[in-house]
């Protein structure tokens, strides 16, 4: 993480007053500094990684509103010699704020003492601290983080016939895979027993969200588990098991595969990309509904809202931004509802796993009605954003648009890929900006370049064939 800089005094004004939260290492022997006390006290902090950042930025005229929120992953030394992690989410204001904030807290709490279970005013920092399993809008989460408490909720009626009820584990063990404040947690659950003498295992997922979503997005999944039994090549998932309304959460079981960048290569990039056409080509045509919709026009309102708070921050960025802007104003599709699909909204290499030849599709909760169209763009420009030769890069963005277009009964006009891959580059340079990652000023006008050149892109996907490439590359990931 590092911040960015700018010749406006003012816009720079709440960048500098942050940078002290891009230091993972001070900041996380200060965090425990203050907020270790409930641990042991001869456990000790050995590293601090930021995972999570997001950097609110308000309009220059309102600097001081602006706010940055991150999460921590403290690695912790236990004095048995264990190891296990600790995990806080920061919220960051400038100008005391963090006060009113409190204060507003406070008044909404029972007690101040309950309060201070939850949070910790840090005024040396202008902060607010959560330690998880504390999260401020998901109180149910450490219902399920608890490994007593947490057995409940279990799905027990749907797992297999020899694993016993909550009293008859041995063990039960938890790891959080996935943490986004104030949004969702993802937890690995470790269920362990015996048969007989006989030691048995099984591995469950848990997502627990803020709010409603949940059901739907079950629901969902629980639609392509169906399909992908019924017909096995055309889509894979991990199987679901049950939606926990009380803790909202859904139970899923664990599937085994390695992430897709680093298992695709030049011997198999075909294949691999064939089953993921298959599988959103399957998606796009299931008929399923969802309770959002996002059509063109809001497309062109986030863009402008976007390219505004891109403009305000990064000042010497905003000639290319306006050129942007207005190609994506002028060359705006007709894209009826009727044209509307449901999407998976953030298809790209995170979201896919390798199995046995076979590609795992995960995370269905950005799923939305939609332009289908923006589904392939997300996908071809996240290609961008892995450390694959350019030439690998073409001939994987060119087997993929060939071997989708061959599944579906539907013309995609080399217009409305361009005006998609533009918007989802756009999308990623505002993505850059407000994780504040490293080099972020070169790394947007690097993404705005790339969009600026997105009809020579679409030019190369659309080449019939793909062709093995025959330069060295190598994987990475974004």
């Amino acid at each position: 993480m590092t911040i960015i800089s700018q010749n406006n005094g003012i816009a720079n004004a709440p960048i500098a007053a942050f940078a002290r939260f891009a230091d993972a290492e001070t900041m996380g022997n200060l965090l425990w500094q203050r907020l270790a006390t409930s641990f042991d006290g001869q456990d000790h902090p050995t590293t601090c990684a930021i995972v999570y950042a997001r950097y609110k930025h308000l309009k220059a005229q309102s600097p001081l509103k602006s706010s940055l929120s991150l999460c921590y992953r403290i690695e912790v030394a236990g004095r048995q010699g264990g190891r296990y992690e600790a995990l806080f989410y920061v919220k960051a204001y400038l100008g005391s704020r963090s006060w009113h904030e409190w204060r507003k807290l406070a008044d909404s709490s029972h007690t101040s003492a309950g309060l201070r279970t939850f949070a910790t005013h840090v005024p040396e920092l202008d902060a607010i601290v959560w330690r998880f399993p504390y999260d401020p809008v998901l109180p149910h989460l450490s219902e399920v983080i608890d490994t007593e408490r947490v057995r409940p909720h279990l799905p027990w009626e749907t797992l297999p016939d020899n694993v016993p009820g909550p009293g008859g584990l041995t063990d039960l063990n938890n790891r959080v895979a996935h943490y986004l404040p104030k949004k969702s947690c993802t937890t690995r659950y470790d269920l362990r027993w015996q048969v007989a003498g006989t030691p048995h295992e099984l591995t469950l997922y848990g997502k627990t969200f803020k709010g409603e979503e949940g059901k739907e997005i079950y629901e969902r999944m629980v639609h392509f588990w169906h399909t992908s039994q019924r017909s096995p090549e055309s889509i894979t998932v991990a199987q679901p098991l049950a939606y926990a309304e009380t803790v909202k959460t859904i139970w899923q079981q664990a599937i085994v595969g390695a992430p897709l960048s680093r298992v695709i290569d030049e011997t198999n990039f075909e294949h691999y990309l064939a089953a993921v056409a298959k599988g959103l080509a399957t998606l796009h045509k299931s008929r399923l509904a969802s309770s959002r919709i996002v059509n063109i026009e809001d497309h062109l309102v986030e863009s402008r809202k976007k390219s505004l708070k891109l403009g305000e921050a990064l000042p010497l960025l905003t000639t290319p931004l306006q050129a942007l802007l207005r190609r994506l104003e002028t060359d705006a599709p007709s894209v009826t509802s009727s044209d509307h699909t449901l999407i998976h909204g953030d298809c790209q290499f995170g979201n896919l796993l390798a199995q046995d030849g076979r590609v795992v599709f995960l995370d269905f909760d950005d799923c939305v009605q939609g332009d289908p169209t923006r589904d392939v763009a997300n996908f071809i420009v996240y290609l961008h954003f892995y450390d694959f030769s350019p030439i690998f890069r073409d001939a994987m963005s060119s087997t993929f648009l060939t071997s989708y277009r061959r599944l579906v009964d539907w013309k995609m006009s080399a217009e409305r890929l361009v005006w998609h891959l533009r918007v989802q580059f756009l999308n990623k340079a505002y993505r850059a900006y407000f994780q504040q990652a490293a080099g972020t000023e070169q790394e947007v006008l690097r993404i705005l370049d790339l969009a600026s050149n997105a009809t020579r892109l679409a030019s190369k996907c659309a080449l019939n064939g793909s062709g093995t490439p025959t330069t060295p590359w190598r994987q990475g990931s974004c």
